[in-house]
């Protein structure tokens, strides 16, 4: 809203008297109105807060500006829970976990909709162990106090290694039993159907890229230890039932899901995000994107902004860095321990970019900048049942 307030002197000491402006809250709590020399500017809140046509008063400052800010206070009336009620509640929300699927799910390309998993081909979900859950064992297989000697034990094979559990064990891929992780879905290959292995020079000697038969879509990876297809859930669309439509979320969200459960995961706010190599890097520098997490269950509203409804978000700083080569190969430093490390597909680390700039404009000018960072926002999961279990449509 652009003004020039108005000023009246009060004739004591020259001494200026500020005009203070109506705001009004809607019936149904869920906009403010601010009034001033006969215009109304409205704003949705990020919130509804109950208790409509409250009416404040908001004072205009002296010095005219294009852009006002005011900061509302909100009274918490006894037994209500409204500040609590976040859509995320401090929690990182995964989709489609184990618990969400079950026998009569069906899994198709995201992109074209081709049947990849029929339904009842997977009698059994299971969610997999955290990431470095084998390391995390030997941790504590060498720290554990002793125990007396099992007669059970063949000498000279190594305690943890003979019960499976070392670094050097690998996850059992089963037949009809899909693996379920924050990002991806583990299939025996022979329940997977519509899919090819394709080779390149982008993967790992232990892992090829699966593409969609139909369309070419990048579906992940095939993974030569364990003989499973991996699949990104972000390529995917699940059909619960029979009778329900694929579903499937934007990568936006995707994205956001992933840096939260990779905080969650290195304990750290802050990554400097790769992009996987197309090829052997010659440069003695590698640009990357460096995040930091500031805020990670935001709700916003801005009149820009495609919806109409709040907007859960995180709130990232984020810069462009040219990190030297030695450093990217994981020196240890300082810098390095205090920060957390991200590989992306060449495509999803140009998109996080353009989604971080894009952003920009839901915010305001002011807002949009901290020293040397650019501020941005990503769409976030909520914790709305329905969108954990069957998704929304895009």
């Amino acid at each position: 809203m652009e003004s020039r307030p108005r000023r009246e002197g009060n004739g004591i000491n020259g001494e200026e008297i500020l005009e203070e402006q109506p705001a009004t809250l809607s019936a149904d709590g869920s906009q403010l109105s601010l009034s001033h020399e006969g215009e109304t500017a409205t704003i949705q809140l990020p919130i509804t807060v109950p208790g409509g046509h409250n009416d404040a008063t908001l004072v205009i400052p002296s010095a005219p500006s294009k852009e006002l800010t005011f900061r509302v206070s909100l009274e918490e009336k006894p037994g209500s829970n409204l500040l609590g009620e976040r859509p995320a509640g401090g929690e990182t929300i995964v989709p489609w976990m184990s618990s969400y699927l079950s026998a009569s799910a069906e899994i198709s390309c995201a992109n074209c909709r081709s049947v990849l998993l029929p339904r009842g081909t997977i009698t059994k979900w299971k969610d997999l162990p955290s990431e470095g859950w084998a390391e995390m064992m030997d941790f504590w297989h060498c720290h554990k106090p002793d125990v007396p000697h099992d007669h059970h034990h063949a000498h000279g094979v190594d305690g943890s290694a003979g019960r499976g559990i070392g670094a050097n064990s690998k996850l059992a891929v089963e037949r009809g039993v899909g693996l379920v992780g924050p990002l991806e879905l583990l299939f025996a290959k022979e329940d997977t159907r519509g899919i090819k292995v394709s080779s390149t020079h982008l993967t790992s000697s232990h892992e090829n890229t699966l593409l969609c038969i139909n369309c070419n879509t990048n579906l992940g990876n095939f993974d030569t230890n364990t003989q499973a297809h991996r699949l990104g859930k972000q390529s995917l669309s699940i059909s619960d039932n029979p009778d329900s439509a694929p579903i499937s979320h934007d990568m936006e969200l995707w994205l956001s899901c992933h840096l939260l459960t990779s905080a969650d995961a290195q304990g750290v706010r802050k990554f400097k995000v790769y992009r996987h190599a197309t090829e052997e890097v010659q440069s003695p520098t590698i640009t990357a994107l460096q995040i930091w997490l500031f805020a990670t269950d935001l709700v916003i509203s801005s009149s820009v902004s495609k919806s109409s409804r709040p907007l859960p978000v995180l709130k990232i700083l984020y810069k462009e860095v040219e990190v030297s080569a030695e450093e990217s190969t994981g020196r240890l430093n300082a810098q390095a321990l205090s920060e957390g490390e991200l590989e992306l597909p060449q495509h999803e680390w140009e998109l996080l970019s353009r989604l971080l700039d894009k952003s920009a404009g839901l915010l305001p000018s002011r807002a949009r900048g901290f020293q040397d960072w650019n501020v941005g926002v990503l769409r976030r999961f909520t914790r709305d049942r329905d969108l954990i279990s069957k998704g929304s449509e895009e």
